[in-house]
């Protein structure tokens, strides 16, 4: 077990952004080699596939005959300079594992180590995935076909939990994560000198009046459905004294349903165009990452109730988060499960300050192994 935390504090110093995880690949193939040494090369029991278009790595195992159960990890981190004191922190200025996939990794890598000693009579995938931070590595992996040439039964991941103990496991059947869509919008105006306003197109009082329109329409979508409309950015101009030319809105809205994210892309579309018409101005919207919904299967969480039984672990059930996980795009094609690894750590997700304790590996990987 030491290795194993010795290796979640390596992956933790090397942080990479969605798609530029190099050395994290690199150091996960060096350490499935480690691990299955000359299993790979003496029989057909395990493989290991490297995706082309993306830093994807596929681990299969078949100790049986049938479908597979499929096991996933992200590997990428966030640009967030990390706060959290640790001993072994990131070397990559600006960069941080604030979401703890340097832990989702380590689980990984040790359920496969755990397979290895045990050979159950199954046959397993462990899949290893980029991009989960907002730029759908689930979508790039999927487009590569390789993973539905298997026959796949069911579909798990874990993610760490702030605010769970060590030693607690939550999760819910049916919808676990919402839907989750980003976007920009951009006015143009035109510039001129504040003293002659009557020359320009005030492009952040499109904004402005963008804002206002959604918030009217927001607040009734809301009364029907649960929904969060969020713009975290807005930039305009360059100077006090005069007009901005330019307002630019980034933002992000949650929905569980699709039928409702596409009303709330429309409103978006539509009242960006009015805004822009009420002064003149131009309006342009950008539509960016969207996620399916984590939605978990009532047979794989009554399999991870019992399990939680029998190794003694507290099981909570979960409320549904409005969090966005690409994990929803395998959880569309297969029967799944996804489910919170308490963290014992108090700060939140993404935060500067978020380092889950070491202790929460090994009871992801006991977990897992029994799931699998």
């Amino acid at each position: 077990m030491q290795n194993l935390i010795n290796l979640r504090h390596e992956f933790h110093q090397i942080p990479e952004i969605a798609f530029e995880e190099y050395r994290t690949k690199a150091l996960v193939i060096k350490t499935l080699h480690q691990i299955l040494g000359h299993e790979l090369h003496s029989d057909a029991i395990w493989k290991i596939q490297q995706f082309t278009t993306s830093n994807a790595i596929l681990v299969e195992y078949r100790g049986g005959k049938g479908s597979f159960r499929l096991f996933r990890a992200d590997m990428d981190a966030l640009p967030v300079s990390e706060n959290s004191g640790c001993k072994f922190p990131s070397h990559h200025s600006g960069f941080m594992h604030a979401c703890g996939h340097d832990v989702h990794i380590t689980v990984l890598l040790g359920l496969i180590q755990a397979i290895k000693l045990n050979k159950p009579p199954k046959n397993l995938l462990f899949l290893f995935q980029p991009a989960e931070e907002g730029r759908g590595g689930a979508q790039s992996v999927l487009s590569e076909g390789i993973i539905q040439g298997y026959e796949i039964s069911s579909a798990i991941a874990l993610h760490v939990a702030s605010e769970l103990p060590v030693g607690t496991i939550s999760s819910k059947s049916g919808i676990f994560f919402g839907i989750p869509q980003e976007f920009d919008v951009h006015f143009k105006g035109k510039s001129s000198h504040v003293a002659y306003p009557e020359k320009g197109i005030n492009a952040l009082q499109a904004g402005l009046n963008f804002l206002n329109l959604m918030h009217n329409e927001v607040e009734e979508l809301s009364k029907h459905e649960r929904i969060i409309f969020h713009v975290g950015k807005m930039s305009a101009g360059v100077i006090r004294n005069v007009i901005p030319a330019d307002c630019l809105l980034e933002g992000t809205h949650r929905s569980l349903k699709s039928d409702v994210r596409d009303s709330l892309n429309h409103m978006i579309k539509q009242n960006a165009g009015i805004a822009a018409a009420e002064i003149n101005a131009e309006a342009s919207v950008d539509y960016l990452c969207s996620y399916d919904p984590v939605i978990n299967n009532q047979d794989l969480v009554f399999e991870l109730m019992d399990k939680c039984q029998e190794l003694n672990l507290n099981y909570l059930e979960a409320e549904t988060a409005m969090t966005g996980e690409d994990f929803g795009f395998f959880t569309t094609l297969y029967p799944g499960l996804l489910f919170w690894l308490g963290s014992g750590c108090i700060y939140p997700l993404h935060s500067d300050k978020f380092l889950p304790s070491d202790e929460c590996i090994e009871v992801g990987i006991k977990t897992m192994l029994s799931l699998a």
